[in-house]
């Protein structure tokens, strides 16, 4: 759940995610453009908790001779329904009615909160892996108490007046 949410990636790729393609000490994966849904190959930053997590993964999973990184308790790929009814399940145990909880929800969700903490636009394209802009904006729909603290943070007058 960590590196979905991190890394921003659909559960397809996820999946599809080789051992060694991931670059702890450059803190990025790289997704073949066979894996991807647009067949363009990308590298996806890791965030340094991330990085240590996924670490302690790949020690505690190396003896299950994969090229895969994720793995189910048997030591084979994890499907993508898998990961899917695991997120399901997460999602009801926190009691949660109203939105819908699934692996594509921690893409949307991860999108808007990387605008929300000051990301550019331009970034987080290339992270989503979208060539059209048009798509990116779909991932950030922002209500209007979002929009309010946006602008409150980043208003012009700031610069001018100082903020306060």
């Amino acid at each position: 759940m960590y590196v979905l949410l991190d890394t921003l990636v659909r559960v397809s790729e996820l999946v599809e995610f080789k051992r060694n393609n991931i670059d702890l000490k450059s803190g990025t994966i790289k997704l073949e453009g066979v894996e991807t849904k647009t067949r363009v190959g990308r590298y996806v930053p890791l965030s340094s908790k991330t990085i240590r997590l996924l670490k302690e993964y790949l020690v505690e999973t190396e003896d299950c001779d994969s090229e895969y990184a994720f793995l189910t308790y048997e030591g084979r790929k994890i499907s993508t329904s898998t990961i899917r009814d695991d997120i399901a399940l997460v999602g009801k145990i926190a009691g949660i009615k109203d939105k819908r909880v699934s692996p594509h929800t921690f893409r949307h969700t991860g999108a808007l909160y990387y605008i929300l903490n000051g990301g550019d636009p331009f970034s987080l394209q290339k992270i989503l892996g979208h060539s059209h802009m048009n798509m990116v904006r779909r991932y950030v729909q922002m209500t209007d108490v979002d929009i309010k603290r946006q602008h409150n943070t980043y208003s012009p007058l700031n610069r001018v007046f100082g903020n306060k």
